[in-house]
């Protein structure tokens, strides 16, 4: 016994039979322009501070669309930034440390071989061994405060990435589709603000039915035909074949059924100019494999 067709199958069987049209040799087929979205997040949260695109404004690739701030975020970067500073200007008092050392070093070592031979007295070796000691005290404890210093440093950079990740900009060319956010919002990571179309990279979403499914190949030429430009045909190729079907009745399908069978395909082409825009209905014409 035949299973019941659903609304939605009637529908795009129907939408297959209007569609799937041509002679032995060439598939003539019904598609749609879409548009790629990109949303752009932030990477850490902070409050919405300025908005420099609204839905429909054209960007350009590193065009800035969105700032967001973070209260306290500038003075921790100039605090950082001057902890940072003070190493650079502790490497004279290193080396001088350094040289301090190595001659009571030096000094000490000549008034142990004096002390062995009765010349040098015990409380001069003595007093040398206590300025040896305080000395490399002293250049321990710079060399502590430089490094303290680079460990500042190192935590600046890290701070001014976070204000770098406060800034959206665009990844490509394209039209702003959708704002999420007003001015004064608190955004968290990765939720986004705005959605961008790139709309300089067109593509149609086009389905084939099952019998013919066999005759295509991805990387194929085929055709597109608007409706605005009834003497043009835009260049395309088919990038992508869908794996498995889009309508599958049952596991077990009559012969009847098999035929509302389809699978989508992909179809990219260039921007033709900017005249391919989102939802446009498109003829697409694929020459058929033998």
């Amino acid at each position: 016994m035949a299973a019941l067709s659903s609304p939605a199958s009637v529908a795009l069987a129907a939408l297959l039979a209007a569609g799937c049209t041509g002679s032995s040799n060439t598939l003539t087929v019904a598609g749609t322009v879409e548009i790629r979205e990109v949303r752009l997040s932030p990477l850490a949260s902070g409050r919405l501070f300025r908005l420099l695109k609204d839905e429909g404004d054209s960007v350009h690739v590193g065009d800035t669309v969105a700032v967001l701030e973070q209260p306290g975020l500038s003075a921790l970067i100039e605090q950082r930034r001057a902890l940072a500073d003070a190493a650079s200007t502790r490497t004279a008092e290193i080396r001088a440390a350094e040289a301090d050392s190595q001659r009571i070093a030096n000094d000490l070592a000549r008034a142990r071989v004096l002390a062995l031979q009765g010349i040098a007295s015990p409380q001069e070796l003595e007093r040398l061994q206590s300025a040896a000691a305080a000395a490399a005290a002293r250049l321990q404890s710079v060399r502590a405060s430089v490094r303290e210093s680079q460990a500042a440093r190192a935590g600046a950079e890290v701070t001014e990435s976070i204000r770098d990740q406060l800034v959206l900009l665009s990844p490509a060319d394209g039209i702003v589709l959708t704002r999420f956010a007003e001015r004064g919002e608190v955004i968290a990571a990765g939720v986004p603000v705005v959605s961008v179309g790139l709309v300089r990279a067109p593509w149609i979403r086009a389905y084939v039915g099952e019998r013919f499914v066999a005759r295509l190949q991805t990387g194929q030429d085929v055709r597109l035909r608007v409706d605005g430009y009834p003497d043009t045909a835009f260049a395309g190729r088919i990038s992508e074949i869908a794996p498995r079907a889009e309508f599958t009745p049952r596991a077990a399908l009559t012969e009847r059924e098999r035929a509302d069978l389809v699978f989508g395909i992909k179809v990219s082409t260039d921007d033709a100019g900017g005249r391919l825009k989102a939802g446009m209905p498109v003829q697409v014409e694929i020459p058929l494999l033998p």
